[in-house]
């Protein structure tokens, strides 16, 4: 009875053991089980990745305007930005009346990409870096300087400029090598310049980006973010429109108009709506170092044709950007 019983309990133990043992196999398998899942899903999700947003840059372009037809394409399909545009009457370059009593643009809050990494998001961070004037010196720090690099680096790694960067590679105009194509974009754009009287209180990014006064003139103020948010901030009064080509998508499209700034009269002036700073560095930068001085920049967005217009800044032996601007062909 005895060794019956201990039989007994070494069976139950044994059976114990094996569960034990089964219990373990199970988990070991679903374990395998779902990291396998999870390699593929990560493998599936890569290479969808990768065919939606990764695709291989095309060759260089042979010339700007094909260029421009492929940066445009690399454009997402519709804007990210939230905003709404109140045209309102149509008026003439240099009148004096108000065909437009409220505001150009109607932005949420959290309009402008909510990505802290964003080169929408970085490149309003330079905003309150300069000073308005040109007549007074700006000062740019150490923590400037980090911004400028953050906004560029984005920039350098979206699709438009590296395919700009590769049709500059083709040119001669630049090597294809990261720091040198870095050090081009910084020297061009944010090289400190003086527009009178030795005082350095300009830059390239200072010009076509934001704005700047001298002499009681407005200058620049070709950035439809900046002029959104300075609109915002009760700096800028809009006018009425002069023309307008839409450029084949939902709230995108090229805008001549005028406006006040600071209180200051600008009686005509354009921009870019709805498009994004890659793009428009991209263009910029690209007529600028491949289109002789005073000569418009022909490009092509969508079914638009445009003109870019690029003026030269002499400095210390180096050619910086003066002006850059779109504008409509007639």
């Amino acid at each position: 009875m005895e060794h019956q019983q201990q039989t007994n309990n070494g069976s139950n133990n044994n059976n114990n053991i094996n569960t034990i043992i089964d219990s373990d196999k199970c988990q070991k398998v679903k374990r395998f089980i779902i990291i396998g899942l999870l390699v593929t899903i990560g493998i599936l999700g890569y290479h969808f990745y990768e065919y939606f947003h990764g695709k291989p840059l095309p060759k260089a372009p042979q010339d700007m305007l094909s260029l421009s037809k492929e940066l445009y394409s690399e454009e997402m399909a519709q804007s990210p930005y939230l905003f709404k545009v109140n045209l309102q009457g149509k008026t003439r370059a240099g009148a004096h009346d108000d065909k437009a009593p409220e505001p150009l643009f109607v932005l949420h809050n959290d309009l402008l990409a909510t990505d802290s990494n964003s080169t929408t998001t970085l490149m309003r961070r330079l905003f309150n870096n300069y000073e308005l004037d040109v007549s007074v010196p700006d000062h740019v720090t150490p923590e400037h300087e980090e911004e400028q690099h953050e906004f560029l680096r984005a920039v350098l790694n979206t699709r438009q400029m590296k395919l700009s960067m590769r049709y500059l590679v083709s040119k001669d105009i630049v090597k294809d090598d990261y720091d040198a194509q870095m050090q081009l974009l910084k020297e061009l754009w944010f090289t400190p310049y003086s527009r009178g009287n030795n005082i350095i209180g300009s830059s390239s990014f200072e010009h076509v980006f934001m704005a700047e006064i001298r002499d009681q003139r407005v200058l620049g103020l070709h950035n439809w973010i900046y002029f959104a948010e300075q609109e915002q901030l009760g700096h800028v009064d809009y006018k009425g429109w002069l023309k307008r080509v839409d450029l084949g998508r939902p709230q995108q499209f090229i805008l001549a108009f005028r406006s006040t700034f600071h209180n200051l009269p600008k009686g005509y002036n354009s921009f870019l709506v709805g498009t994004s700073p890659e793009l428009e560095l991209s263009l910029y930068t690209v007529c600028f170092l491949t289109t002789a001085e005073k000569e418009p920049c022909a490009v092509q967005l969508g079914p638009a044709k445009l003109f870019i217009v690029t003026h030269v800044w002499n400095w210390k032996g180096k050619r910086l950007i003066a002006s850059a601007y779109t504008d409509i062909q007639d």
